[in-house]
């Protein structure tokens, strides 16, 4: 007999061996226990859930000659067996996706009619039914609404959203779920017993996370692992197989980040590139561990992960110098990470550089909770302190938690004042002056914000993308993500909620084509600034009010504002480091 492929050999062949949909399995075994069938089915979900398996039980289940208990198909009668093998002519499975048109459904609507050869009933199972045109739509619709009695339709599609409404008023509708991992890894566990295959059980949970509830992804990426390894499955064959990180290696990583080992981190790094791993699966698998690290960390219980093995996580997650705290914050640092990576042209180079602050941030936390503690090795203290400014600040803004959003600003400076006062005093000296240096600058921008400028650009602000736009499409993308801060005569302040997108937009070329639009906007040449949003919320929650009610208190004694220094308000802004000054000199 020649071989089939494991999904297909262990497609469920009654509805107790139905996986991980239960409600669809009470739903159909109790209207057959009953004879109370509907006339059309729609089975909508994901790639692998089981859809048109369940399409052939309910071909089978009406048709059995000697059903068990009512509703299981016995799988031995002649009925049983053809529609098994796919032989039976009155049960047809189309597939919707190359007979779309028209034409192929008018001829089932005229072959619909005519009794069934050798079966009960005829069942018609239509696959990624979606995929009609909305002409063969309108031709099924009087024949799907009453089809004759000797007939069954079961429509199955991933997309049911694109059907009409009338097909779908016609249907009874069941959605089928993804798969839990639980349920996959115990039906793979069955699987590896029946066909002899040594396989561990955090091996197995690597395949049902792959395979994102699809079990027939699970038995898929099973055999091809199987066939790898020739008969043995282990983390580091399914690493290979589906072209992830062991979970080992990954969690050497977090305990390399939390010992502050850089270059052991950097390594480990290089090796997986060298072995041709992708960046954007290195932070998904990694993202994941840490999740997990997390849940371990929290529940320190042996069901902690609800099933899956906690062993690999145990020795780091019972560490004391990995906190939760720390954790959280890893989770949040590679989740921005992995939503901007396409926007990135280096990404190991991002994911280097979040993966070294995340390092520092360790070791700012240990400062901030024993201030006498030495740091380590020598080399270590000398790098420290040739790169203390940027590295330090990089840092501290990565360890900074969110500031509260705007709200009424009536309580809202005390409360802002007493937490930034909190955090000041555990900062280094270095990130402290960083921090003053910004909110300085922030102060006198804001002294000199004109509200009608500000609101003449808020209404111009889709010019200003559509002029972008045209001059740097790459630019255009990260402006999308950034919001008008406040407007001075002479500066325009916007807000990013990603390091990432403030970054992009400060780089010469991007920066130049942003200040171009807005001088265009504003009739005015004006510099672009850019900061993190929950910079300016903390700002604007404590700062600005009491500049605003100084404002208002000098407003008659004040004189006419003097020119503003752009280029001191930059160096105050980015640090001395980050500012070129260039002078353009006279074209004549």
């Amino acid at each position: 007999m020649a071989y089939q492929a494991l999904y297909r050999a262990y497609r469920p062949q009654t509805f107790e061996d139905l996986v991980g949909q239960p409600h669809v399995r009470q739903t159909l075994t109790n209207a057959l226990r009953s004879g109370q069938l509907a006339h059309a089915y729609l089975f909508c979900g994901p790639r692998g859930t089981g859809k048109t398996s369940t399409a052939k039980l309910l071909a089978k289940a009406v048709n059995c000659l000697e059903p068990k208990h009512g509703f299981e198909p016995c799988n031995a009668c002649e009925a049983c067996t053809s529609i098994q093998r796919g032989s039976n002519v009155d049960v047809q499975e189309i597939d919707a996706a190359s007979n779309r048109g028209v034409d192929e459904i008018r001829d089932l609507r005229d072959h619909v009619h005519y009794l069934p050869t050798m079966a009960k009933k005829k069942v018609y199972i239509v696959d990624e039914v979606h995929m009609l045109t909305p002409e063969a739509f309108n031709a099924l619709l009087k024949t799907l609404e009453e089809p004759p009695p000797h007939v069954l339709f079961v429509l199955a599609t991933t997309e049911p959203h694109r059907l009409p409404a009338t097909i779908i008023s016609r249907c009874q509708r069941f959605d089928f779920r993804r798969i839990a991992p639980e349920a996959i890894v115990e039906r793979l566990r069955l699987v590896a017993q029946s066909q002899g295959i040594e396989a561990a059980d955090s091996a197995l949970w690597r395949l049902a996370e792959a395979a994102d509830g699809g079990l027939r992804d699970a038995l898929a990426l099973f055999e091809q692992a199987a066939a790898f390894g020739d008969g043995r499955i282990d983390d580091a064959t399914v690493a290979d197989v589906v072209g992830s990180v062991d979970i080992g290696s990954l969690v050497a990583l977090v305990r390399d980040l939390a010992e502050r080992s850089f270059l052991s981190a950097m390594e480990r790094l290089g090796r997986w590139y060298a072995s041709g791993k992708d960046a954007s699966r290195i932070v998904h698998d990694l993202l994941q561990v840490v999740r997990d690290l997390f849940i371990v960390k929290l529940s320190q219980s042996p069901d902690a992960l609800a099933g899956k093995p906690v062993d690999p996580y145990l020795p780091v997650a019972s560490r004391d110098d990995v906190t939760a705290e720390w954790l959280l914050a890893a989770m949040r640092r590679l989740g921005e990470l992995y939503t901007q990576l396409r926007y990135v042209e280096e990404p190991r180079l991002a994911l280097e550089a979040v993966l070294m602050s995340l390092a520092a941030e360790r070791r700012s936390r240990e400062a901030e909770g024993d201030s006498s503690a030495s740091i380590q090795p020598a080399r270590t203290v000398a790098a420290a302190r040739q790169h203390a400014p940027a590295s330090e600040q990089r840092a501290q803004v990565a360890a900074d938690p969110p500031a509260q959003a705007l709200g009424p600003v009536s309580a809202a400076p005390e409360v802002a004042k007493r937490a930034r006062e909190a955090r000041e005093a555990a900062r280094p000296a270095s990130s402290r002056a960083a921090a003053h240096r910004k909110r300085e600058t922030l102060a006198r921008l804001y002294r000199d914000r004109d509200e009608a400028l500000e609101a003449r650009l808020r209404e111009t602000w889709p010019d200003v993308l559509a002029s972008v736009k045209a001059k740097r499409v790459q630019t255009h993308a990260w402006l999308l993500h950034g919001e008008v801060a406040l407007v001075t005569p002479h500066a325009v302040v916007l807000s990013f909620k990603s390091r990432i997108h403030r970054e992009a937009v400060m780089k010469p070329a991007d920066r130049a084509a942003i200040e171009a639009a807005l001088a265009e906007a504003l009739g005015q040449p004006v510099q672009l600034f850019a900061i993190l949003q929950a910079d300016w919320e903390e700002f604007a929650a404590s700062v600005a009010p009491a500049i605003a009610e100084e404002a208002g208190s000098q407003e008659a004694s004040d004189a006419a504002p003097a020119d503003v220094d752009v280029v001191q308000l930059a160096i105050d802004l980015f640090g001395a480091d980050k500012v070129t000054v260039e002078d353009e000199g006279d074209d004549g």
